[in-house]
């Protein structure tokens, strides 16, 4: 798992498994275990649905879903890691 999301973590790019725009991390505490995410328009049915959004109200991302961050961006687990 992860580590917590921090304060710095705001602005970075999050991406899926392969690399694709989902959003920006817009709003972070220090030490958290989510973020909110200012959403890119190109974000799918399915991530939405792995990431528990289920609204377009939904924006927060649990750290559950990220396989790695580092100093440019967060990069999330694929869909069948989630669970494992």
């Amino acid at each position: 798992m992860s580590r917590n999301f921090r304060g710095e973590d705001e602005g970075k790019r999050v991406v899926d498994h392969e690399g694709n725009d989902v959003g920006t991390i817009e709003l972070v505490g220090d030490n958290d275990e989510y973020a909110d995410v200012e959403r890119g328009s190109s974000i799918t049915e399915g991530l939405m649905q792995m990431l528990g959004w289920e609204s377009d109200d939904d924006s927060r991302l649990h750290r559950e879903h990220v396989m790695e961050m580092n100093d440019e961006e967060v990069r999330l687990k694929e869909p069948q890691e989630r669970h494992g």
